[in-house]
């Protein structure tokens, strides 16, 4: 048996995989963390750890798909199928930032996708100049629920990705109907308003990071917004 764990709201993602490893751990079972290249042996060592207690085990990874996407994955792929059609065997894997429609595994998987709310696709909407009414107005109203980081994450690289408009180069995963967004909302924005926003972004970013921010997510948003939007 295989579980993916996937999805674009990348928080909420990991949050439940180390939900499951402490569960599986509280029901006592065997936790082993694996890595791809070494799925094909989850048999061997299962033989190996039996006991006379019969303690159950379930194997952890990460990231498969980029192991399946890569050249000469056959063998991996091959492993992977074997899995899901064994009933004895439980393998969990986090898949960091992918959607499940961009996953090259068996449907036969049992996927679970985190997706993020549709409020943030609003907020991130409201980021241009001369909006900072409409910006600090939906940022502050977002559901209790959201995480700030998440929301600082989707924004950096929303921005990102309007800056790649801006210098003529098609973002990377971007579907059409995304494109003709992006591009429209690339408009709202001159180059130098826009680079010096994404500047602040990282400033936020190494000060997150190094635990230097006196402020909260939200704060430092709000000061960076009255500065450049």
């Amino acid at each position: 048996m295989l579980t993916i764990i996937c999805g674009e709201d990348v928080i909420s993602s990991r949050n439940y995989y180390s939900y499951l490893l402490e569960s599986y751990k509280k029901k006592q079972y065997s936790i082993e963390f694996v890595q791809a290249n070494d799925l094909s042996n989850i048999t061997k060592w299962m033989g190996e750890s039996a006991s006379l207690f019969s303690v159950k085990s379930i194997f952890f990874t990460e990231n498969l798909s980029k192991k399946i996407q890569r050249k000469g994955a056959g063998e991996i792929s091959k492993t992977i199928n074997k899995i899901i059609s064994m009933k004895d065997v439980e393998v969990i894997s986090w898949e960091q930032e992918k959607q499940k429609r961009e996953l090259k595994i068996s449907d036969k998987a049992k996927i679970k996708e985190f997706k993020p709310d549709k409020t943030i696709f609003k907020f991130l909407d409201t980021c241009y100049k001369g909006n900072i009414k409409g910006f600090l107005h939906t940022l502050n109203n977002l559901p209790k629920t959201t995480d700030d980081i998440f929301v600082f994450i989707m924004l950096i690289r929303h921005i990102r990705n309007l800056l790649l408009i801006k210098y003529e180069i098609i973002p990377k995963k971007i579907q059409k109907w995304q494109l003709w967004k992006l591009e429209s909302q690339a408009k709202l924005w001159k180059k130098k308003n826009l680079e010096e926003f994404y500047h602040g972004l990282h400033k936020i970013d190494i000060a997150l990071k190094t635990s230097k921010n006196p402020y909260s997510v939200k704060k430092s948003l709000d000061i960076l917004a009255c500065y450049f939007l």
